[in-house]
């Protein structure tokens, strides 16, 4: 049956619905408004497993990489014992930004504000003329830590100190991965693309999770890599998979490797922005999708091989998908447009029982997860 709303400070949710087959979109104002993108920055993105970074850029100690998360930041860090390190990315004296981007501090983190020094672990070692100061207590001020775990070589945080592990549930998940990407924890990122897009977050994720679209919009994809008609989307709790044969012959670029097996496309959406593929050939990309206010969205896109520079083959297949994001940019973008409509209420949701290319159900279960992390379902 149709649930009604938990709440009284959201929009109601109109005719969606616990059945995909039955279900109406959510209302246009869930993409735009200030306040639901406020609630989804604190229910949402600080209580899930993000992003950072893949673990061979943090290799020896002092190498580091930064993830903001609204008005949040993080800082993960290899300290000189071997360990992935995750702090809260600001200093306890006066709350200045300690690192930025990527790269390797040495053998300490320094303030550059008034030069308070943090060991790789978080521990204050050092605040200049401190010990003039009355009482002062360096055990009082070190940094903040944050939840840090892996995942096929990923590295991902969580602000939330009670959250469920990350691998809990994720079993299946990554045996799909594995299976097609075996060395997965060995790769090097050889290539990386931050994509501004004039969409909300949501509106992106949303383009990825259906191929409704993909034999008008990515007629390249459809013909030339994946076989539309073995073309598969399964939900989970906590992901999403989406599978197909490859064109073998009809591929669009070379393929290094022919792969065994039922298919050679693969990919996954882990709740609630990050996204692995494993294109025909073997040919692995991030594509995460970070929110950057209420209608504005950076996609990452990286690409990991055996190696930091990319083949003439691999770098084949970077262009080949980059192409596609490009054709996937106006779409979204041009949606974020038309939510703000008054000639727009809801949509219906295209559901078919074989779950194949074009059904939205994976469309509508993320939009039920969002609702649900809001309180509003």
């Amino acid at each position: 049956m149709n649930k009604p709303i938990k709440t009284n400070d959201l929009p109601g949710v109109g005719k969606f619905h616990d059945d995909p087959n039955q279900s109406y979109t959510i209302p246009g104002i869930y993409y735009y408004d200030e306040e639901i993108y406020a609630r989804e920055m604190k229910h949402i993105f600080a209580n899930s497993w993000q992003y950072v970074c893949h673990v061979s850029q943090l290799s020896t100690p002092g190498d580091y990489a930064v993830r903001d998360l609204g008005d949040q930041s993080v800082i993960v860090i290899r300290d000189l014992k071997g360990e992935i390190k995750a702090h809260h990315n600001v200093c306890r004296h006066r709350a200045h930004r300690l690192l930025e981007g990527t790269g390797k501090t040495g053998t300490q983190i320094v303030c550059p504000y008034h030069n308070w020094t943090y060991d790789l672990g978080g521990d204050l070692k050092s605040a200049r003329h401190s010990d003039e100061v009355s009482g002062f207590n360096p055990a009082e001020f070190c940094l903040s830590s944050v939840r840090a775990e892996l995942f096929c070589g990923f590295v991902f945080v969580n602000l939330n100190s009670e959250a469920p592990p990350l691998l809990d549930g994720l079993d299946e998940l990554e045996w799909e991965i594995r299976e097609l990407s075996p060395d997965i924890d060995n790769l090097k990122r050889a290539n990386c693309r931050q994509i501004p897009l004039n969409a909300n977050w949501k509106n992106s994720v949303e383009n990825y999770s259906e191929c409704y679209h993909c034999p008008n919009q990515h007629p390249g994809l459809a013909n030339g890599s994946l076989d539309m008609g073995s073309y598969q989307i399964t939900v989970h709790e906590k992901f999403q998979s989406h599978s197909s044969h490859g064109v073998g012959d009809q591929t669009a670029y070379s393929k290094s490797s022919e792969l065994e097996g039922e298919r050679e496309f693969g990919s996954w959406l882990l709740w609630p922005n990050f996204v692995l593929e494993v294109y025909p050939g073997g040919y692995m990309n991030v594509f995460h999708h970070l929110p950057d206010g209420p209608e504005k969205t950076i996609q990452i896109c990286e690409w990991y091989f055996p190696s930091e520079t990319p083949t003439v083959e691999q770098q084949g297949v970077i262009d080949f998908v980059d192409g596609v994001r490009d054709e996937d940019i106006p779409l979204c973008e041009t949606v974020q447009k038309g939510l703000h409509s008054v000639g727009y209420t809801q949509g219906r949701f295209v559901v078919n029982e074989k779950r194949s290319y074009f059904s939205e159900h994976g469309v509508h279960d993320f939009q039920k997860k969002v609702l649900q992390a809001l309180g509003a379902w």
